[in-house]
């Protein structure tokens, strides 16, 4: 095993070696400078070895990955997620289904990584289709979590004894890791701290939003509804805010709405922006999926369906700008 390990760490993960320098996938990194393992690379603030030539179950990957002086790759925050969906991306490893660290085995229903820490649910995380959100253990025995290029890298929950590529997570911090968790005690968080927002405004996320759900409209007459107080559609483009917006929905009995943002394409089809000249942010794991028989991912609805809009599972979803939602404003002061 440590054998064959050490030829996949020599021969498979790097493409070429010049100047002292390890090309990856068509990326260059210097290894001391990032601060990572060899055979490791730095993803945001993780230091992630992603295993194309090797496919394995989940318990071998997660062996695998010992053997390599790490772990399964965590992701446990929606930042995390969304570095990790982007390199991926960047270095021409879309197509591949890959292990990541997280099972319910033991309790159905409760998602924990090998160190005990909770895999967070909902969205941005899990695959989400018109009408239905994974994990749904639909064989009755899917208890290990995989992020397949099929479903767009979202989550899914598959048998652990399916053979796939895997990303292991070396068990060093990196120097940005170490700061954070020592900052862990203070509350440090990716959107901004609390603010306080004048009535009938409330603070998410340190914005100040508001849920205008006595009111359904088009898409126009929501930004004229915004404009009234002060206040323009939401642009959400960080992934933290998605996130942060989708627990205070469900925590707050909103969902079951439908929400306006400020994003169409009415000026160019397929180049989505919001009111606020601000692109809209594209792909995973901001945009939702359809029709789970064959997956798709929006916007799909071409030049009928321009505005953007958040419901069900809170992804982004393109409608039709005649279609009555209720806004959502962010207070611009």
């Amino acid at each position: 095993m440590l054998l064959y390990l050490l030829l996949v760490l020599t021969c498979s993960l790097f493409v070429g070696e010049a100047d002292g320098r390890v090309t990856w996938n068509r990326t260059d990194l210097t290894l001391a400078s990032q601060d990572c393992p060899g055979g490791y690379t730095l993803v945001g603030t993780k230091c992630l070895m992603f295993e194309i030539f090797a496919s394995e179950t989940h318990e071998e990957a997660k062996n695998f990955c010992h053997d390599a002086q790490g772990e399964l790759a965590s992701i446990t925050t929606a930042t995390d997620f969304k570095n990790l969906v982007d390199y991926i991306h960047a270095n021409d490893l879309f197509g591949r289904t890959f292990w990541v660290d997280g099972r319910d085995e033991e309790t159905e229903g409760v998602w924990l990584t090998s160190s005990g820490e909770a895999v967070p649910l909902g969205t941005p995380f899990w695959a989400a289709f018109d009408y239905h959100q994974q994990p749904d253990n639909s064989l009755g025995n899917e208890h290990c979590l995989s992020i397949p290029s099929d479903w767009f890298l979202y989550m899914n929950d598959v048998p652990c004894s399916n053979i796939k590529n895997f990303i292991c997570e070396a068990t060093v911090q990196t120097q940005e890791e170490a700061a954070s968790a020592a900052l862990a005690p203070l509350g440090p968080s990716a959107v901004g701290g609390r603010v306080e927002c004048l009535a009938p405004f409330v603070e998410v996320g340190g914005l100040c939003l508001l849920f205008v759900t006595w009111f359904e409209d088009t898409w126009e007459n929501a930004q004229q509804m915004c404009a009234g107080t002060s206040s323009d559609l939401l642009a959400i483009t960080d992934i933290e805010v998605l996130r942060t917006l989708y627990l205070f929905i469900q925590a707050n009995g909103l969902d079951g709405n439908t929400f306006w943002l400020g994003g169409s394409d009415l000026a160019s089809e397929g180049t989505w922006v919001y009111t606020t000249g601000e692109p809209v942010p594209m792909g995973t794991p901001f945009w939702g999926l359809a029709d789970m028989s064959a997956p798709s991912q929006e916007p799909n609805g071409g030049t009928s369906e321009n505005c953007l809009a958040i419901g069900n599972f809170y992804n982004f979803r393109d409608y039709s700008c005649g279609s009555k939602f209720f806004p959502l404003c962010i207070y611009r002061g």
